[in-house]
């Protein structure tokens, strides 16, 4: 995301997304799903005229929950940011984000994602009105 202008990353996005699914084949559950919070991303980085494929994303970024069980909070903000405000769905964008800054940070392995996750739950929901 953070070279999107680069065309040479871009052509790389095949690549990780190669290397993303081979990791799901091998082992799905690896690091509690993050592989599928890479694909979510991959395919809600896009518009839809341009490439993406935001319902792909949506399914990629429910199975990252699941298989996280809920751990990682980052996923939920990553999917609103990514999909429900490029879908305009701004019930589901105020779900996940307020899901994220009602849970508990503290989660062995997580805390430090889930704390910065919760820092830009806050700073979405409170730039949500200028967006949607």
């Amino acid at each position: 995301m953070a070279h999107k202008d680069d065309f040479n990353a871009l052509a790389d996005i095949a690549r990780i997304e190669a290397i993303m699914n081979r990791i799901i084949a091998l082992d799905e559950t690896y690091k509690d799903g993050a592989a599928y919070l890479y694909l979510g991303t991959l395919a809600t980085f896009l518009p839809p005229a341009l490439g993406g494929k935001p319902e792909q994303g949506k399914q990629y970024f429910e199975k990252a929950i699941s298989l996280s069980g809920g751990k990682n909070l980052m996923i939920k903000v990553v999917y609103a940011k990514l999909y429900a405000k490029m879908m305009f769905d701004r019930p589901l964008f105020d779900r996940l984000l307020n899901e994220v800054l009602e849970a508990d940070p503290n989660i062995d392995g997580y805390t430090l994602v889930n704390t910065y996750a919760r820092q830009q739950a806050g700073k979405l929901l409170d730039e949500a009105d200028d967006y949607f």
